[in-house]
């Protein structure tokens, strides 16, 4: 998995203070970036222009990863943080994708839809823990069909995938965002989860990025499931 293309700064002085290591750092910012903005979503207003102000901050990220894969911005610190080997055209791939998901949801689902939460906590919580876990954990037990990927890692996605999603359900919920039926939720999100993270685990994401295999498997299930599952 590509790294997150923000917040870089502290994903720089965690690594460079050898607090954690740069895989680490950058795999905890790819958790933590979407969900942090997502949290933000509630300091806007309820105009239906709302959702347009909140984009600007996913498209100002969009231009600097840009900037930064194509060389007209020339800073290797932050390529070196962003990237697993250190070369800028790694940004406009993983990175790229990354920004491209959280501006399309903001956009698309914005705080209408439980459907939009699904998306971005399978992609950062999800994604995001089956790597850490995985390299930690799923060493002696690799998945028969994909010696790269680990029942740990998998079981890690699901569950933090799950609990995100469910967290921020509950929270936009009691907002007033939109009406929910708990239990229809969770049958739903792990319904979901359970699909994506099979999605994830499979060899084709060696050559097709998860940050667009993983969303775009839970938008299209959130569509054909929200009226069964995900509905009040």
């Amino acid at each position: 998995m590509a790294a997150v293309p923000w917040p870089q700064g502290s994903e720089i002085a965690l690594s460079s203070r050898g607090i954690v290591d740069q895989k680490l750092s950058r795999k905890l910012v790819h958790i933590l970036a979407g969900p942090g903005f997502a949290l933000c979503w509630p300091l806007f207003s309820a105009e239906p222009n709302a959702r347009f102000f909140a984009a600007i901050v996913p498209c100002l990220n969009l231009l600097r990863v840009v900037l930064l894969g194509t060389g007209i911005i020339d800073d290797p610190k932050t390529v070196n943080a962003m990237s697993r080997e250190g070369d800028r055209a790694e940004l406009l791939r993983g990175p790229l994708y990354y920004v491209l998901v959280l501006l399309g949801t903001t956009l698309v689902y914005w705080r209408e839809s439980p459907v939009g939460v699904v998306v971005f906590s399978l992609m950062c919580g999800g994604d995001g823990l089956a790597d850490i876990v995985g390299r930690r954990l799923g060493a002696k037990h690799k998945l028969p069909w994909n010696s790269s990927k680990s029942w740990a890692g998998s079981g890690a996605m699901f569950l933090g995938g799950s609990a995100m999603a469910i967290a921020f359900i509950a929270l936009f919920c009691s907002l007033g965002y939109f009406d929910c039926d708990m239990a229809a939720m969770a049958a739903g999100v792990a319904t979901i989860a359970a699909v994506a993270t099979l999605i994830e685990s499979l060899p084709i994401n060696q050559r097709l990025d998860d940050n667009l295999s993983v969303p775009g498997v839970v938008a299209l299930l959130g569509f054909l499931l929200r009226n069964a599952l995900l509905a009040a």
